[in-house]
């Protein structure tokens, strides 16, 4: 098995990486942007266009994760992060208009989901399906994992689905209703089991499959047993420091001192999000919801990419001076343990 590691320059461990890449690196477009997206994330390479665009699909949740913001109160929400209404699902046109212009422009992958969960979209299956026929490479989904059964995961792989990440965050059903406020662990686990299973009957390398962990001080004794339980199972596993907000609970919240920070981010290298509403920022955290750079309806994300004020920020980023940007400060200054 060839050897590989991947370098998170925010807040992610990734385990077993040579793992996912030994399963996709037989499929030459995929090894090849995989590639890409490796020297873009070490700020050795800066595309013509973004290698992933994220989409809020809807600005919603079924769950209510004491870490995430969609458990707090209205008015201690990050700013943005709750959108009007009539603003809250995106308009499949758009989302369509958007992929088109990806696909002239080389656009490598996509996720479908961006701090939200991506099945209540009702345009999921034509959503993955129509970035297929427009030979987008990645189709990604993050899951909380309460509505995926085997029925809807076979509709997802058949539609083209490259890769399913699902957020745990708990080794026991008492953790997650901790830390996920929810009583669906055992749902969920068996879920993300049968997904695998499909999968694997299909003796197919795709789609390939990550866990993840938001580590906090009411799950971090189950972190040793979930890495153990899941390593051999899943592809990919993500370890995840926490992100902390001015309604983050307390109970959730390390008491250890930060060490000093590098102020550098490999996200707006790699990737544009668009929300709900069809405004782009350049990365996939809640702290940057605050960017409103411009809005797709009204513009190109070539054009955005290209921008001076982007180029600029990756420069800022690639250079560890994030501080000088009001927002990437703040965000990288609350990451309890940030990643050099």
């Amino acid at each position: 098995m060839e050897k590989k590691t991947h370098v998170d320059h925010l807040n992610s461990e990734i385990l077993n990486y040579d793992k996912y890449y030994n399963r996709v690196k037989e499929e030459k477009e995929f090894s090849d942007y995989r590639e890409q997206w490796e020297k873009a994330s070490n700020f050795e390479l800066e595309t013509n266009f973004p290698l992933q665009i994220e989409f809020e699909l809807h600005n919603a949740c079924n769950f209510r994760c004491t870490f995430c913001p969609f458990s707090f109160e209205k008015e201690k929400m990050p700013i943005n992060f709750d959108l009007p209404k009539k603003e809250k699902i995106l308009d499949y046109d758009l989302y369509k208009k958007i992929i088109d212009e990806g696909s002239k422009n080389g656009l490598k992958a996509i996720e479908l989901g961006f701090n939200t969960e991506p099945l209540l979209y009702k345009q999921i299956i034509p959503a993955i399906k129509y970035a297929k026929e427009k030979k987008v490479v990645d189709i990604r989904i993050t899951s909380n994992g309460s509505k995926l059964t085997p029925e809807l995961s076979t509709e997802l792989i058949d539609a083209g689905l490259t890769h399913l990440s699902v957020s745990l965050d708990a080794f026991s059903k008492e953790v997650f209703l901790k830390v996920r406020a929810s009583k669906l662990y055992e749902k969920v686990v068996k879920n993300l089991l049968d997904f695998i299973e499909i999968r694997n009957n299909r003796k197919s390398a795709l789609p390939t499959i990550r866990v993840s962990f938001v580590e906090n001080e009411e799950n971090k004794h189950e972190k040793e047993d979930f890495v153990s339980f899941w390593k051999d199972k899943v592809d990919l596993l993500s370890m995840q420091s926490l992100i902390k907000y001015d309604a983050t609970p307390e109970a959730l919240k390390s008491k250890k001192k930060l060490g000093a920070i590098k102020y550098n981010c490999h996200q707006p290298w790699t990737r544009m999000v668009v929300r709900s509403n069809g405004d782009i920022i350049p990365c996939c955290t809640v702290p940057g919801m605050e960017f409103k750079l411009k809005n797709s309806k009204d513009v190109t994300l070539k054009e955005v990419w290209d921008s001076s004020y982007l180029k600029n920020l990756r420069k800022d980023l690639k250079n560890g001076e994030g501080y000088k940007n009001k927002i990437c400060k703040s965000c990288i200054e609350n990451i309890e343990n940030k990643n050099s």
